[in-house]
């Protein structure tokens, strides 16, 4: 059974689809949810720091941070006061790599996460996070998509 559930929250439709989800199996199971915000700087919007592909000037951990407990908050509440035990991680680095390594560190049974699909250039050549997840997890993953 079911005891502990990681899902990624980066603020799609489809994380919230998954956190739903695995909003079900914790009302089934009593699981405890784990929801994880990794922050990603946005892209500078000054001509060199965009053709760089630099952080904007005025991004801080911190602010990465603040507006990743906020994202989780507000997904926790979406899905209404039914959810149970549930814990908040904002934890910053490459997005796969940090996944994979939460799931480890907290033993989680499965990993709930939306898939974006590979939409534009760099995600054909690098590959999107829930694929690399799916391939290194030590754990079942559930990718959930929805249809355009």
């Amino acid at each position: 059974m079911t005891q502990q559930i990681l899902v990624p929250i980066d603020g799609s439709e489809n994380a919230r689809k998954a956190l739903e989800l695995a909003c079900l199996i914790q009302r089934a199971s009593g699981a405890k949810l784990h929801l994880l915000h990794v922050p990603e700087p946005p892209p500078a919007t000054d001509s060199l720091g965009a053709r760089l592909g630099a952080s904007a000037l005025d991004y801080t951990s911190t602010k990465g941070r603040e507006h990743g407990e906020q994202l989780l908050r507000e997904a926790r509440l979406s899905v209404g006061d039914e959810v149970g035990d549930v814990a908040y991680l904002v934890v910053e680095g490459p997005p796969a790599r940090v996944i994979v390594e939460q799931a480890d560190r907290l033993g989680v049974d499965t990993i709930i996460m939306g898939s974006r699909g590979l939409s534009d250039l760099k995600g054909l050549l690098v590959g999107s996070v829930s694929h690399k997840v799916s391939h290194v997890a030590s754990c079942p993953v559930i990718t959930l998509h929805e249809p355009d």
